[in-house]
């Protein structure tokens, strides 16, 4: 491997990472390196999950998911589409994430009967969601639009349940624009606010952000003079230019693309990490030369933040593809909202379609769409990799907490890592140096670097410290300082 090419960079920005851990997301934990890149790790696809197997999942299942996990089970709401019927909020419990149940919850009507797990009818696409911050009365949230397309009362409401059984539909407006697709919002930790992500049109898809004290309130937005119509100025518009854009489309798309559901995350098992997992839309060709209008192909895509503000795309190839045809998910695929965790792996899920977007949903006697899940290794969206030949990351300087340190790591069999410690100048510290360290070999998820068989860095805590990873053939996902 090699090692000490690098040099420290004069800097007057200390890092405080205390004992939380920092995930390699970005260039923030990479002073300079050589031989190593930022690599996007894409997920192992499980199959299809959950099919449409019930009276009113007749033409489809997904498209506005969210999942998570409450009272020690794991949650599914999805929405289901009816031929003829209607669209509805529905329900499905699991307890490990693969196998779903659709329980008879008792509470809508359906063809006269009530044993059903629908929690209730959706006027529009509606996204659930759990509210750490929110009353008992209102622990859980649904985002929907409502009234479309009146001008007057169309719009985003917000439902909200005690149990996310039984449900009270929001009765005031709170944002006076349709934006159309998989809306979601989420309680930010890190920001202590709520934050919407919505589609946005400026001019074609985007995600636009709102951050609001009290999401019941009518959230915030500054309105245009002109606004954005795309179903006709005697109906409601859509919003543009109205809030911030976070995320969205560049020069280097293919044109013409745009995207579609946002699933943002905020990700709970590190610091200062948000996901985001947009539909990527590339449009074909209208008629007469395309054969359906608004048609075309969605795989998924990641977009990575520190702030939940801006997020950027390290990659612009799919985080999960479409399958090869005649999959269930050759088609469209759309992200659920949220991930579940089940030891040191991660489960997401989408909707996969055997239809391209524009394809008539009932042309065909069978339904179109179905629940797909993935399985990511903990933190392991992206990584730092280094070549066969060997590779060198410096870290800038920061202050930590605890006595050990530990790397969620892979090195498989021919791959190996050491670790130095420096001081915040760049001096290699005494008793910390790469000759002392014990080579790493292995795939760990919490792997504790020792320096000569000890672990012992308490010594460093509180002080400007820099760690240099001399790395062969490996993927570093993440590093971690904490007590033993």
């Amino acid at each position: 491997m090699m090692h000490g090419e690098l040099s420290p960079k004069a800097t007057d920005v200390v890092w405080d990472v205390g004992d939380r851990k920092q995930l390699f997301i970005d260039e923030r934990f990479i002073e300079s390196s050589k031989g190593v890149t930022l690599t996007m790790n894409p997920p192992q696809k499980l199959g299809v999950v959950m099919l449409p197997d019930r009276p009113w999942e007749t033409r489809r299942i997904g498209f506005c998911d969210a999942v998570m996990e409450y009272e020690g089970k794991f949650r599914f709401y999805y929405n289901a589409m009816a031929r003829g019927k209607g669209t509805f909020l529905c329900l499905a419990i699991s307890e490990d994430g693969l196998h779903w149940e659709k329980p008879n919850l008792g509470v809508v009507e359906f063809e006269g009967s009530k044993d059903n797990n629908i929690v209730m009818p959706a006027s529009g696409e509606s996204v659930v969601f759990l509210d750490p911050h929110g009353s008992p009365e209102q622990r859980f949230k649904c985002i929907g639009v409502g009234n479309w397309p009146d001008p007057e009362k169309g719009g985003l409401y917000v439902g909200t349940s005690p149990d996310g059984i039984h449900w009270t539909p929001g009765t005031e407006r709170l944002f006076p624009l349709c934006p159309d697709t998989a809306n979601m919002a989420m309680w930010d930790n890190q920001r202590g606010k709520y934050v919407a992500y919505i589609r946005i049109w400026n001019p074609m898809r985007k995600v636009g952000r709102i951050e609001m004290d009290d999401i019941m309130q009518p959230w915030p937005y500054t309105p245009l003079e002109q606004p954005y119509y795309i179903w006709g100025k005697d109906k409601i518009p859509v919003p543009s230019r109205e809030v911030p854009t976070c995320f969205g489309y560049d020069d280097q798309d293919p044109v013409p693309s745009d995207h579609y559901n946002p699933a943002a995350v905020e990700y709970p098992y590190a610091e200062a990490v948000y996901l985001l997992f947009p539909a990527a839309y590339l449009h074909f060709p209208e008629p007469p030369v395309g054969k359906y209008g608004n048609d075309g192909l969605l795989d998924i895509q990641m977009a990575v933040s520190r702030d939940g503000v801006e997020y950027h795309r390290l990659s612009r190839a799919p985080y999960i593809p479409l399958s090869p045809a005649p999959a269930k998910d050759s088609k469209c695929l759309y992200m659920a909202t949220g991930m579940l965790r089940r030891g040191d792996w991660l489960y997401q899920y989408y909707a996969g379609y055997e239809v391209t977007h524009g394809e008539p949903e009932d042309a065909g006697p069978n339904p179109v769409a179905s629940i797909c899940a993935v399985r990511q290794r903990l933190d392991g969206f992206i990584s730092a990799d280094a070549a066969y030949s060997g590779g060198e990351l410096l870290t800038p300087p920061f202050r930590f907490t605890g006595n050990r340190l530990e790397l969620n790591i892979d090195c498989s069999a021919m791959g190996a890592c050491r670790v130095e410690a420096l001081d915040a100048q760049g001096a290699t510290v005494p008793g910390y140096d790469l000759a002392s360290c014990d080579e790493i070999h292995g795939n760990h998820i919490a792997k504790t670097v020792m320096w000569q068989g000890k672990a012992d860095v308490g010594a460093l805590a509180g002080t400007p410290v820099r760690l240099r990873f001399a790395l062969r053939a490996c993927k570093v996902y993440a590093f971690r300082f904490g007590a033993a």
